[in-house]
């Protein structure tokens, strides 16, 4: 099994085995990756920032924080998930978040506005499409092409996105208004996400984490095999703990993909996973760097020029 798999094939495993009573050890982990430990630990090196053993505790609290956002007890969410008593829920859960579940659980309820529930639905009429496009645009000034023209993530590409998969354009509101969007279509076999994103003060509470869940199970439920979506710098850290994997993309409408490669040899030496035209004008390579190299992005989009360079994350479902 090729290590951008095994790891793969780790993620998944610590996934489905989050809130076993056994729990998950590096034994455990080796042997289902069919690897040794000391591998694994190697593998993890190379694809997440953290250990594997730290992965799993931050997925366990990660896969606990969503219960708590959804509202379930926390002496509950604590037995669930391996803790004898709520202290020790407790430390485990400020090493990761920084506050104690209660508070966790605060600004969660914070969401909810003049109590009621902030809903999480899929696009039904065109007027709420316009306004989670509305979202989009201010959460992205810099792409004019949620409201504009006619080209890729355009108000007419989503509005023809809507006619054939309704179910995987979300957002949120709390009936006044839409607060966060998560809009999805379908590329191949696989769900692209775009146009993603929470008002600021939602972030940080849970509603992006909810909403990026609910696009899993519907892609998943709609037996697509794989999701993915453009993250910005330093997102890298989330997505990890999500279970999502990721590559540096480049691309150019101007520069070969002979010369994107040698541009790569020269100043990065990274290796090229993949490289093709994407269709059929948008150059690309794809380079194993699940983290944004931040001058290896610099020089290509000054130095060489007409680039764009940006971390790509997936996961299997």
């Amino acid at each position: 099994m090729a290590e951008s798999a095994a790891y793969q094939h780790i993620i998944k495993y610590i996934e489905a085995c989050i809130n076993d009573d056994i729990g998950i050890d590096i034994g455990g982990i080796a042997a289902e990756a069919g690897y040794s430990a000391h591998h694994v630990y190697k593998i993890f090196k190379i694809y997440s920032p953290y250990p594997v053993m730290e992965y799993v505790r931050r997925a366990r609290m990660y896969a606990a924080a969503n219960e708590l956002y959804m509202g379930r007890k926390i002496l509950d969410i604590a037995l669930d998930y391996g803790y004898e008593t709520p202290a020790g829920f407790y430390k485990a859960f400020v090493k990761v978040f920084g506050c104690a579940p209660s508070m966790y659980r605060k600004n969660a309820a914070d969401d909810i506005k003049g109590g009621t529930d902030m809903r999480i639905e899929h696009v039904t009429n065109i007027e709420t499409l316009d306004a989670c496009l509305a979202l989009a645009a201010e959460l992205y000034p810099q792409h004019a092409e949620f409201q504009a023209g006619d080209g890729k993530y355009s108000r007419a590409f989503w509005v023809e996105e809507w006619g054939k998969h309704p179910e995987l354009l979300l957002y949120a509101d709390d009936n006044s208004r839409v607060d966060g969007v998560m809009l999805g279509w379908v590329d191949g076999g696989g769900v692209t996400i775009a146009a993603d994103g929470v008002i600021e003060e939602h972030k940080g509470a849970g509603l992006y984490e909810a909403l990026l869940v609910e696009i899993e199970k519907r892609a998943k439920s709609m037996g697509y095999a794989h999701i993915g979506c453009g993250i910005g710098e330093g997102d890298e850290d989330f997505f990890s703990r999500m279970g999502y994997i990721g590559k540096t993309l480049i691309q150019s409408e101007k520069h070969s993909v002979d010369d994107l490669k040698a541009f790569n040899a020269r100043h990065g030496d990274y290796e090229v996973t993949y490289a093709g035209v994407y269709e059929g004008y948008v150059n690309q390579i794809w380079l194993n760097v699940p983290l944004l190299d931040r001058n290896l992005k610099r020089r290509f989009e000054e130095e060489i020029g007409d680039c764009w360079v940006q971390v790509i994350v997936s996961k299997d479902l």
